[in-house]
């Protein structure tokens, strides 16, 4: 029977004699530690892969996949027509329009700049 060095030593450590019961018996339970540490990380990993996923969709659910806007003071102005056109397109779940714009809200102490996002909850549904 031809065995390598490694498993030959490895196997000598877990067969202990009588007089060396003590060290099979601490490798032993070094094994099974480092199990249960392997067994763990993967527990680990696997549940905040899963959390991980489960966070992207949610930010990506509440953010567009495309928006279309126009650069010039005033946004689109006939927007209606472009969106009943983008429904149209193959694979368009849904088109809607929305306001983005920077505002400045002020109190009696504090003035602060903050992005508003606003859509038509009657055309949103």
């Amino acid at each position: 029977m031809n065995l390598s060095y490694e498993f030959f030593i490895g196997l000598r450590y877990l067969k202990a004699k009588r007089k060396q019961f003590f060290i099979s018996f601490i490798s032993i339970i070094s094994m099974i530690g480092v199990a249960l540490g392997v067994w763990a990380l993967i527990v680990v990993l696997s549940v905040m892969t899963g959390f991980e996923e489960d966070l992207r969709n949610k930010i990506l659910g509440t953010n567009s996949h495309i928006v279309i806007t126009d650069r010039r003071e005033g946004g689109i102005r006939d927007y209606r027509e472009m969106v009943s056109k983008i429904e149209k397109v193959g694979h368009v779940a849904s088109a809607t329009p929305f306001i983005y714009n920077q505002v400045m809200l002020t109190t009696e102490s504090n003035v602060t700049g903050v992005v508003l996002r606003g859509i038509d909850p009657i055309e949103e549904g």
